[in-house]
């Protein structure tokens, strides 16, 4: 994969956001940083990005996906509120598929979905 200089303020997005941005969130964020950059260059970035192992890419099923710069295995957690997507370090990189499973493994994404934290408070009061 040839480095561009669109691919790497793609990746420099990602890489500084601690929330989980969608495409159209590191679209709008490079365009402050360059203006002239096309939706369609910043998608093809993201999935080669994610593709190269560089960046992680979160499937959000009623949603947008997402983009993680945390490539170990762990969990994420969607607030049905908010929309905010948030790191969970879990036990589930040890999991190991029952059932007589006996497919080749390759990625794991547990998405645990409810209300955080704030908004949880915001309807108490």
């Amino acid at each position: 994969m040839r480095n561009t200089l669109q691919r790497e303020l793609v990746y420099d997005i990602v890489m500084n956001s601690s929330d989980h941005p969608s495409a159209d969130v590191v679209y709008e964020r490079a365009r402050r940083m360059m203006p002239r950059i096309s939706m369609g260059t910043v998608y093809r970035n993201l999935k080669q990005l994610a593709e190269a192992g560089r960046i992680r890419e979160i499937r959000i099923s009623d949603d947008s996906n997402r983009y993680d710069k945390t490539l170990h295995t762990h969990a994420h957690f969607r607030c049905r509120v908010c929309g905010r997507v948030t790191d969970i370090e879990t036990e589930c990189g040890a999991a190991v598929p029952a059932n007589g499973f006996s497919g080749k493994l390759e990625s794991t994404d547990i998405l645990f979905g409810g209300v955080c934290a704030d908004c949880a408070a915001r309807e108490e009061a």
